[in-house]
């Protein structure tokens, strides 16, 4: 009993954390446009010095500020081009940069030990309006004017110093990739004790040990995850098959043969095409396994059962397993191909 008592104090605090988007549509909704730190004001988008007789307006187009022990970090742009300064203590003169690259919209800002942390659009030339524009993470270093960037990132933070990315349902922690369950629209919510992180996304929320790399824990709305015991993962198959001109016999009877990590492990049971079928397995906790289906149907001219040809076959499946929990892989077929969703089962 005195094992869960950190954990569960753990989720009272996350529990009170409010989650908002990943993806703020206004730069006011995670980064605040009425911030003051050290002697600066900024209001809407203009950057203001508190002086004894009042204030001083020092720039306009200010996008967001940073503040880290005496220095104050902003980024501000003059037509298109963006510019990182930062002032100094309670010095009047400050430093700029030309930022490389064009961005369009800024999501998330941080200034710490000299160097600009930032998480904003970049401009393409020549890209379809249509096509999803994911930001990119870029650490700028003025002094030895190193710019780094990593595209696909959807949120990050500082920790000691050291970057912590969430990226492609992965937190990436001092060059050690921590994968998640949840899916969707995820963002870093909170970090407790320097190590535990809160992650939020369409599905619940995650809490992930950022020493131990690992997950440990998952709760969605007032449920709480399955605890494993005979096994660790379910896998269902159903067809959705809508008429009978389709490749395959929309009645005809079908199993599933499951190879796991290479290795031929069971199968489903037998039946007609449109029942679900099961398959259950124990598999390794806090580690990843490749799960490779096979469809194999009645040949009735034939009188037995024929593996389908690889075009009517689901697709290999990289799967990781978090430790304490229950995951579950679910295939879909419509007659063309495999709609293939995962989950965490709750109580």
């Amino acid at each position: 009993m005195t094992k869960k008592i950190p954990i569960l104090f753990i989720l009272l605090i996350v529990l009170s954390v409010l989650i908002g988007p990943v993806f703020p549509e206004d730069l006011c909704a995670d980064i605040s446009c009425s911030v003051i730190a050290l002697n600066y004001d900024l209001d809407g988008d203009v950057l203001y010095r508190r002086e004894t007789n009042g204030k001083v307006k020092l720039y306009d187009k200010v996008a967001a500020i940073s503040s880290d022990n005496d220095t104050l970090y902003y980024i501000r742009s003059v037509n298109e081009k963006w510019i990182a300064g930062f002032f100094r203590g309670d010095a009047s003169e400050n430093r700029e940069f030309d930022l490389p690259g064009v961005y369009d919209k800024l999501y998330k800002f941080t200034g710490f030990n000299g160097v600009f942390y930032f998480l904003a659009v970049p401009v393409v030339e020549n890209m379809d309006i249509q096509t999803e524009r994911i930001p990119v993470y870029i650490r700028f270093n003025p002094d030895q004017m190193i710019h780094q960037s990593i595209g696909g990132v959807t949120d990050f933070i500082l920790l000691n110093g050291k970057s912590v990315i969430l990226k492609n349902g992965r937190l990436d922690y001092n060059g050690s990739e921590i994968p998640l369950v949840i899916t969707g629209q995820l963002r870093i919510a909170e970090v407790i004790d320097s190590r535990i992180a809160a992650i939020s996304g369409d599905d619940g929320s995650e809490l992930v040990d950022l020493i131990a790399g690992k997950s440990i824990y998952q709760y969605t709305g007032d449920s709480v995850a399955e605890i494993p015991g005979e096994y660790n993962l379910i896998i269902e198959f159903e067809d959705s098959i809508i008429g009978t001109d389709n490749s395959v016999y929309p009645d005809n009877s079908i199993y599933y043969e499951m190879l796991i990590d290479g290795k031929e492990e069971s199968r489903t049971e037998t039946g007609h095409s449109k029942l679900k079928k099961s398959f259950y397995s124990k598999l390794n906790a806090d580690s990843y396994h490749i799960v490779k289906p096979e469809r194999w149907e009645l040949d009735k001219t034939k009188g037995r059962y024929m593996r389908m040809n690889n075009i009517n076959q689901p697709s290999e499946q990289k799967i990781y397993i978090p430790g304490n929990r229950i995951v579950k892989l679910r295939f879909a077929y419509d007659g063309t191909g495999y709609e293939v969703t995962q989950s965490v089962m709750f109580k």
